[in-house]
C-alpha cells in the first residue's frame, strides 16, 4: 500500500505492519540512533526490522498524521481539528521531552547523518530534526509517535525545542494561523508558554533566544539537493520569519 510521500522523502509503502522506505547513505546512522532509542524505552519511534534491496523496513505506527499534501512554504500548514487542540500542543512537548531524555546519553558511533554528517558536539544530542504536525502520529487527539527519522541529526536540545515550538504551537503571523485552521487566531504567547510548562523547561525566557537560533541553520540548504533559485527561496522565507519574530519578541517575552 503506497504511503504518502514525507516532505524529504517518496516511494514509501506499507505491508502490513511493516514500512518500506527507500533507504539512503545516513540509514545507517538513522538506524543505529532508532535502535538506541528502542533500548532507552521511548515508545515514540518505529523499530528497525532490517533492510529489504534498496529499503529500509520499519515497524508502523498507526495513526493519524497531520499532514497536508497542499501545503507550500510561507503559508499555514492546514492542520486538522485534533492537531489544534491543547491537549495535543501539551502532548507534543510532553513526547519531545521524553525523546531528548532518551536520546541523552546516545554516543553514536555513526555518524553520517543527512544533513549534518558529523558527530555531536559538547552539549548536543542526536534528535529527529525535522519535528511538526506533519511528522507526527496522533491517536485520540494525542501524539504517540513521530516518524520520518531521515533528518535525524545532531542539534542543542533548547534549539530542537525551539524548533518544535514553530511548528506545534505553531509561530506564526495570524494570516497562516488561519490558513493553518485556527478560528479564532489563538494567543500565541499562551500556546507557547503551555507547551514550554508542559515540556518542563524551568526557564522559559530561555526559549526565546533559541527561536532565532532555531532559524539560522542553514544545514539543510548545504545539503538538500537544491538549486541555486530554491535555496535563495528558502533563505528568503527564513528571513522573513526572523523579520517577524523580531516583531513579536516583546509580546513573547511578556507572555513567558
Amino acid at each position: 500500500m503506497p504511503l504518502p510521500r514525507g516532505r524529504m522523502t517518496s516511494g514509501i509503502v506499507r505491508r502490513g505492519d511493516r514500512v518500506l522506505r527507500p533507504a539512503g547513505p545516513w540509514t545507517p546512522a538513522v538506524h543505529e540512533y532508532l535502535r538506541h532509542l528502542e533500548s532507552a524505552g521511548f515508545g515514540g519511534s518505529p523499530r528497525v526490522l532490517g533492510v529489504d534491496g534498496g529499503f529500509e523496513v520499519l515497524s508502523y505506527t498507526g495513526g493519524d498524521v497531520a499532514a497536508d499534501p497542499l501545503w507550500q512554504p510561507g503559508h499555514g500548514h492546514r492542520l486538522p481539528a485534533f492537531a489544534r487542540t491543547e491537549p495535543a500542543l501539551r502532548g507534543a512537548a510532553v513526547l519531545l521531552r521524553s525523546l531528548h531524555s532518551a536520546s541523552a546519553g546516545f554516543r553514536p558511533r555513526h555518524t553520517g547523518y543527512r544533513f549534518h554528517p558529523f558527530p555531536p558536539r559538547a552539549g548536543e544530542i542526536v534528535s529527529h530534526g525535522d519535528l511538526g504536525p506533519w511528522n507526527t502520529v496522533y491517536r485520540d487527539g494525542i501524539p504517540v509517535g513521530f516518524i520520518d527519522w531521515d533528518g535525524a541529526q545532531p542539534v542543542d536540545p533548547l534549539v530542537d525545542l525551539a524548533g518544535a515550538a514553530w511548528a506545534f504551537v505553531p509561530l506564526a503571523p495570524a494570516e497562516q494561523l488561519s490558513e493553518a485552521g485556527f478560528s479564532p487566531v489563538p494567543d500565541i504567547g499562551a500556546r507557547l508558554r503551555m507547551f514550554l510548562d508542559a515540556y518542563g523547561l524551568a526557564d522559559r525566557r530561555a526559549i526565546l533566544p533559541a527561536l532565532q537560533r532555531s532559524q539560522l541553520d542553514l544545514e539543510h540548504v548545504a545539503y538538500w539537493p537544491l538549486t541555486a533559485a530554491e535555496a535563495a527561496d528558502k533563505l528568503e522565507l527564513q528571513a522573513k520569519r526572523l523579520r517577524w519574530l523580531g516583531g513579536v519578541l516583546p509580546d513573547l517575552d511578556r507572555a513567558l
